[in-house]
């Protein structure tokens, strides 16, 4: 229902997967690599895992950060230069992504019977795609 109200607007839909965890899932290419992305509306700002730094040829800069996780923990991010975001053929956009180590993350995930991930997309990507998400049909709608 909603997919036929948003494409006439120029909505792109991507089709989401449900994990046995209950997150919502998609399949994005960082820089030509395909990627399985958590969709975290909570999350600032979007991060692939340090392990898949060279896979996905992200280039960081040298800072590193401190940012703070969703409990009271402190993080070390190294961010990066921009990188291409496409689902299947179609360029979405241009993002700097933090690389962080995603190892307990993706412990929780394995214990829960959950796949994987190789990254988050955060709050960043979904304000710049005028992002929706409907639940119902799993779909998640961005306006480029």
């Amino acid at each position: 229902m909603l997919k036929t109200i948003l494409k006439p607007h120029g909505f792109l839909s991507i089709k989401l997967k449900e994990t046995k965890s209950q997150h919502l899932v998609a399949q994005l290419n960082i820089n030509k690599k395909n990627g399985l992305f958590l969709i975290d509306t909570g999350a600032s700002n979007s991060c692939i895992s340090l392990d898949k730094e060279g896979y996905f040829s992200i280039k960081r800069t040298q800072d590193e950060l401190e940012i703070s996780g969703a409990g009271s923990e402190k993080l070390k991010a190294k961010p990066s230069t921009s990188s291409t975001i496409e689902y299947k053929e179609t360029f979405l956009l241009k993002l700097k992504f933090f690389l962080l180590e995603m190892n307990a993350i993706n412990s929780s995930l394995s214990e829960q019977g959950s796949t994987t991930i190789d990254g988050i997309i955060g709050a960043d990507f979904l304000k710049r795609t005028n992002a929706i998400i409907d639940y119902k049909s799993k779909n998640l709608f961005l306006k480029l």
